[in-house]
């Protein structure tokens, strides 16, 4: 525990980070398909999916040891990103242990004078071990060490960051609340010297409720609490220098998310994330940006998943994923 409360103080000269001003963006990035359905940050939930633990270390759980993942998108222009992870005993301690990526494709190198030299690739790769630790029976603390690495041709850069959560269970209602600080951490090795810039970190909160008498479980996330206002001028709406209502400030950091949970074979999952809508939407065609919804089908020893995502007007993306369990093989 004071590991826990010395990654605790580390935190808080970090608040005052705001989007887009960090790098190793590809951080928040979601691999998991049945997050992305959800609306992409849904992690109040306790069930033997381990993408879910390892986004929310506090929810690591005994259903979860042994699990294998392997998910995979297919993202705009050639760029694929996915992760694989493994849930393992340790000293009696459930680990779960996560390798995610993402591969920009390769590219063509020239001279000053456009002659051809050759092709090179650019990737980041982040690295994590998590696991939790229960105060009684309602109670749970979490915690993610990560190690991440960026190339970019001849730049690189290197990073250890980790994410705090702290669940609480309500066994009563069946209402589970997480609040979740991700990617507290230190850029160690700048790409270029004495330029160390900051990383992508959020603070969040959810919530997420079975009701009793449906087979229903519905999930309210608020995104980037570590930025109050998360607007901004878009040239692009024409209202886009008008200030908008503080109800509209507060919208766009919820997100909501909705499980149709027919069989335990088969789920139906949609979510919705209006700070992407409120930003990617183009003003005449606004379509389902924001929208997202999924499949979850086991087959055997399979767990299937799969999701839709509409971040824009131009395509929705697309991510797969396999769950299965070691010890079933055996």
């Amino acid at each position: 525990m004071n590991l826990f409360y010395l990654f605790l103080l580390i935190a808080f000269p970090v608040f005052s980070q705001i989007g887009g001003s960090s790098t190793f963006q590809f951080l928040s990035l979601n691999t998991s398909p049945k997050l992305s359905a959800l609306g992409g940050y849904t992690h109040s939930i306790i069930d033997s999916d381990i993408s879910v633990g390892i986004y929310n270390p506090a929810v690591i759980n005994d259903l979860m040891a042994d699990q294998l993942l392997l998910n995979y998108t297919n993202y705009y222009d050639g760029i694929l990103y996915g992760d694989v992870g493994y849930c393992f005993n340790l000293f009696n301690q459930n680990v779960t242990s996560s390798l995610k990526f993402i591969d920009y494709g390769e590219f063509l190198e020239t001279d000053i004078y456009g002659n051809k030299l050759g092709t090179f690739n650019s990737g980041e790769y982040v690295f994590s071990l998590g696991s939790s630790y229960s105060i009684n029976s309602n109670l749970f603390f979490g915690m993610n060490a990560k190690i991440a690495y960026s190339n970019f041709y001849n730049a690189y850069s290197f990073a250890l960051l980790t994410d705090l959560s702290v669940s609480y269970i309500y066994p009563k209602k069946d209402v589970i609340v997480s609040v979740l600080m991700k990617n507290v951490g230190y850029q160690v090795v700048p790409y270029f010297q004495g330029n160390i810039e900051s990383l992508p970190f959020e603070i969040l909160v959810g919530l997420s409720n079975k009701l009793q008498h449906m087979p229903l479980r519905w999930h309210l996330t608020l995104q980037h609490l570590e930025t109050p206002d998360l607007t901004y001028f878009n040239q692009n709406l024409q209202n886009g220098n008008q200030e908008l209502s503080l109800a509209n400030k507060i919208l766009r950091h919820v997100v909501l998310g909705a499980e149709l949970l027919i069989s335990d074979n088969v789920n139906i999952l949609v979510g919705y994330n209006n700070k992407v809508r409120s930003e990617m939407i183009i003003e005449d065609r606004r379509g389902l940006v924001g929208f997202s919804c999924g499949l979850m089908v086991k087959i055997n020893r399979f767990q299937l998943n799969y999701s839709r995502s509409s971040n824009h007007f131009s395509g929705p993306i697309n991510t797969f994923g396999v769950i299965t369990n070691l010890k079933k093989f055996e």
